[in-house]
């Protein structure tokens, strides 16, 4: 194979990144916009020893989950990578990449669910950052191009949320009116770096953030005047002075031109503080299906100690509290650890302990401590957990660990780790949080196997003795798993009527009526239901 060489290939798989792969000679064929099954003209434009990469001249076979991209600006901009397929073809490949990762790089079978697509993928993005250029004369704002540093002028982004489509071009105009211009990487020239928005979705309250590379700001007053003006919804300005030179977007000092310094949004019945700093999850609606899901998956009970390591702003933490006895929140940013603080404050949560620490060193010290905990619930950033956080989390030992990550091959190189000491994956559920490109958010349960040594054994019904499921749980256990869960009382005819039911056998005359032909109430449908569930959770069923 030679570059420039022309070749007819039929696409076989995608890449991680959602690349189309061909096969010619043996080797792999990297085609960026080419779906599977599709057939076409494809030109060679780099060998290297293990792979090429291609690029598609000429589409002679389409496939059927095709669709036309939304955006003018798809094939040019670096955001988005998907918009090219259909929502169905999207949620194919996400569910097998993170399948295929996990199998690839954390040795884990189990079976991943279909992933939990948003219902429309488009304006979800609560949080848009861009840099400022100038061209013809003119400042400009957009993404950069895949793989360079050039910026894709654009006023519209279908990800972004609508304000910020209207705010950041607005913004860019007054800048250009009052004189400002962009920063050069080459000539460390101008100023203005960046223009950051963030919006609180369900309050409709938004933060501007202007990234400087001096200190000074041309008409600081008229800019905010004339913003707050035109956007009622910003609750604050700020500009953040960054010095730096390399590719860190955030300088360490800020200066509030209006507003507190942070805006509010909802999350599952809790409002949070969201500061400059701190991190909040991009898109909303998204993250209460994620945030669900985790705490479906931890089947928490009244009596549980949670860890909940890399906690942001507290936002799992409260979305726990309500369902344990204490959660501990642990994070290395201050400022978000400052938001967490006030989160419980402001939403009267009493039971939490937030620390503003390593995530490993605190577990080092929990760990002397000898404290027990329950479950851990785990989000780290893009780069998973240290080593240090591994081992003293092994060293705590939970029943239960509840990971969240944004980046699935990270997730399966620890899970991987946990495997080796008595870990055993349950479940795992991708979850859409970024429609139109490559990224997942996925949430594994891990439990603890009970034995030091274990095989897997397949069984019959026939096989097995059913009253040996009575002593899963006691009367009084299944009681109060139905009351804590869901609210209300069952009564011990109520449970015994269910095992009935469910062909698990009572000891012989066991809560028999005392007269032969009396006449016994039946257990209502919702409690039949909910005791169901409990001997589910019992493993009774």
């Amino acid at each position: 194979m030679q570059k420039n060489e022309y070749i007819k290939a039929k696409c076989v798989d995608y890449t991680h990144d959602g690349l189309g792969i061909v096969k010619h000679e043996g080797l792999p064929v990297f085609v960026k916009n080419m779906l599977i099954d599709e057939v076409g003209k494809v030109k060679i434009i780099k060998v290297l020893k293990r792979y090429a990469v291609g690029r598609l001249i000429e589409l002679e076979q389409s496939s059927p989950f095709r669709q036309e991209a939304r955006c003018p600006l798809f094939k040019q901009c670096g955001g988005c990578h998907l918009q090219h397929l259909s929502p169905l073809a999207q949620q194919q490949f996400k569910t097998k990449r993170v399948q295929d990762t996990l199998a690839k790089i954390g040795h884990c079978d189990t079976q991943v669910e279909p992933c939990l697509m948003m219902q429309e993928g488009w304006f979800y993005r609560n949080k848009v950052q861009v840099p400022v250029g100038e061209r013809n004369g003119h400042l400009i704002t957009g993404f950069y191009k895949q793989h360079s540093n050039d910026i894709v002028a654009m006023d519209q982004c279908f990800i972004q949320n609508e304000l910020s489509n209207q705010l950041i071009p607005y913004t860019r105009k007054l800048l250009e009116e009052v004189g400002e211009k962009p920063f050069d990487k080459v000539t460390h020239q101008g100023n203005i770096k960046h223009i950051l928005v963030k919006y609180g979705y369900y309050t409709n309250q938004a933060m501007l953030v202007l990234i400087t590379y001096q200190r000074s700001l041309c008409q600081k007053d008229y800019l905010v005047q004339q913003l707050k003006k035109r956007f009622p919804q910003l609750q604050t300005i700020i500009q953040n002075y960054n010095p730096r030179h390399d590719n860190v977007i955030l300088g360490e000092e800020e200066m509030i031109l209006d507003g507190k310094g942070y805006i509010e949004d909802r999350l599952l019945g809790h409002t949070y503080r969201i500061s400059l700093k701190s991190f909040y999850q991009i898109n909303p609606q998204q993250v209460e299906v994620l945030y669900q899901k985790a705490i479906e998956f931890a089947q928490l009970k009244p009596t549980d100690i949670v860890i909940d390591a890399y906690c942001g702003i507290g936002t799992i933490s409260l979305s726990l509290a309500q369902y344990v006895k204490k959660v501990y929140g642990v994070e290395i940013v201050e400022q978000a650890i400052e938001d967490a603080k006030d989160n419980a404050k402001r939403n009267g949560v009493d039971n939490i302990e937030f620390y503003c620490q390593d995530a490993g060193e605190f577990m080092v010290s929990f760990a002397k401590s000898h404290q027990h905990v329950d479950v851990v619930v785990v989000d780290p950033p893009r780069k998973g957990c240290s080593t240090l956080f591994l081992n003293q989390l092994l060293t705590l030992s939970p029943d239960k660990i509840v990971y969240i990550s944004c980046d699935v091959a990270t997730q399966a190189r620890d899970i991987d780790i946990l495997q080796q000491h008595d870990y055993h994956v349950k479940k795992c559920q991708p979850v859409d949080m970024f429609p139109q490109s490559f990224h997942i958010e996925t949430v594994v349960l891990l439990s603890k196997l009970k034995t030091k040594k274990h095989i897997d054994i397949e069984l019959h019904t026939d096989e097995l003795d059913l009253t040996s499921s009575e002593s899963k749980a006691t009367y009084q256990e299944i009681k109060q798993y139905v009351l804590d869960k869901y609210g209300f009382k069952v009564s011990t005819l109520n449970i015994a009527q269910t095992k009935q039911e469910c062909g698990i056998k009572e000891r012989d005359n066991y809560n028999k009526p005392k007269m032969e032909n009396s006449k016994q109430p039946n257990c209502p449908k919702e409690k039949e239901d909910a005791i169901k569930d409990a001997f589910r959770y019992f493993q009774m069923i």
